[in-house]
């Protein structure tokens, strides 16, 4: 297993799509998995809504490739990494604890 905290939203696609990558190549691919604890964006998500704001400002000034990721967003990101399944909980906090599997 390996965990991963905040890391991803600060690299834009490609970047994560080969750190992750080598997360799946370093897991056994039948019981492996990553854990990702990141922000999973949703518009219509008012509960954290200027939490977002902010996140997108950090975002600009932080770094100039990354960025929070929407659901179809992260999708492509484990996909193109080569991971065949995923499964998203939200807990009571902007982000959510993603586990993604070989």
């Amino acid at each position: 297993m390996i965990a991963m905290y905040k890391v991803l939203h600060d690299w834009g696609d490609e970047e994560c799509i080969d750190i992750l990558r080598k997360c799946r190549e370093a897991i056994p691919r039948d019981t492996g998995k990553v854990i990702i604890v990141e922000a999973v964006v949703v518009q219509e998500d008012h509960e954290f809504k200027d939490v977002a704001l902010m996140m997108d400002m950090v975002m600009m000034a932080h770094t100039p490739k990354g960025k929070e990721r929407t659901l179809k967003e992260w999708s492509y990101v484990f996909h193109e990494a080569g991971f065949s399944r995923y499964t998203i909980k939200r807990i009571r906090a902007y982000q959510s604890v993603i586990e993604v599997y070989p």
